[in-house]
């Protein structure tokens, strides 16, 4: 019998210390029990990441590295769709810059290849202290759930008279995973496994209208479709840094583009975008005019009228422009 193939995708951008750690980690899981291959595309870095990993290349052989390097920042999604066209292997990980490979990375891919109900599978995530990532395991998205979590009034709500009922709902927060694997809707793609069957069914694996965010609800939704199921192994535990590629860009860029992806989620799968759309000009709004001091501090942003103003004017955008 034939061993199986796996290739690791890693998009980084300005990440070189973050996927150095990463390789590192990888490359220290010793002798694999499958074939493997890792594809890093460098997504238009200035921070010398293509530079480093060449340099790093021979001290870190057996992770199979192929690196690719874009002219432009492409998004993750187009990056790594490129990624996967040049991709061998028959099961295929979608992997964070900013995680740390541990041994639990080879049971996964033994459990995944040993059956034939899972073609989609992601590991728990950790912080560094151990405390699980729920936050990157979702339900499939509601109207209620969106404006309960997304919004900065609705947001407000939910944690101050709800007690988070939506949030936790939505982030399976008050679900205990069974072992060895535990079906969900939307798998986090931190550190999401792929069979290549699966991919091809779906149509790929991400679809370039969600630049950055909501690509993954839309992978899963595309999954739920074509009848492939969805799980979380919470005996595979991966560190992770959470955002940290995310947070190299300014609050108002992500909000941007962050509600310009959420709306066209809606209208892709026909959850009254426009009712969505009214709901967030109506919020950003009131964050603007009416209640700025409140809504600032929901977001963390301190009292600054300014940041309010940068904030709100972003989602203002992101919405209008979907």
């Amino acid at each position: 019998m034939n061993e199986p193939a796996v290739s690791i995708i890693i998009v980084a951008w300005n990440s070189r210390e973050a996927v150095l750690k990463c390789l590192k980690s990888l490359e220290a899981l010793g002798k694999f029990p499958f074939s493997l291959e890792t594809i890093v595309v460098d997504n238009f870095s200035n921070d010398g990441t293509s530079q480093a990993l060449m340099r790093e290349k021979e001290t870190i052989a057996k992770v199979g590295l192929k690196l690719l390097h874009n002219p432009g920042n492409v998004g993750l999604s187009r990056a790594t769709e490129q990624a996967y066209r040049i991709a061998r292997g028959e099961w295929i990980l979608l992997c964070n810059p900013d995680v740390v490979f541990t041994n639990d990375f080879i049971g996964m891919v033994s459990f995944a290849t040993s059956q034939d109900s899972f073609s989609i599978l992601a590991a728990e995530m950790v912080n560094r202290d151990g405390s699980v990532q729920r936050v990157v395991v979702r339900r499939f998205p509601t109207l209620a759930r969106i404006f309960f979590s997304f919004s900065v009034l609705g947001s407000g709500v939910d944690l101050h008279l709800l007690r988070s009922f939506f949030t936790d709902d939505y982030t399976y927060a008050r679900t205990r995973f069974i072992e060895p694997v535990t079906s969900v809707d939307q798998p986090g793609a931190s550190f999401l496994l792929l069979s290549r069957y699966a991919i091809e069914r779906m149509g790929g694996i991400f679809s370039t209208e969600f630049p950055i965010w909501w690509n993954d609800v839309d992978l899963a939704k595309r999954a739920e479709r074509a009848g492939i199921m969805r799980g979380v192994m919470p005996g595979v535990r991966i560190p992770h840094e959470l955002g940290h590629s995310a947070k190299k860009l300014s609050r108002p860029a992500r909000r941007y583009i962050f509600c310009q992806s959420m709306v066209r989620y809606c209208r892709k799968w026909k959850m009254h975008p426009r009712l969505v759309q009214s709901l967030f000009v109506i919020d950003a709004l009131l964050n603007t005019i009416g209640g700025w001091p409140l809504w600032s501090a929901q977001l963390g942003l301190g009292r600054g009228m300014r940041e309010c103003w940068d904030y709100s004017t972003s989602q203002l955008r992101g919405i209008l422009s979907a």
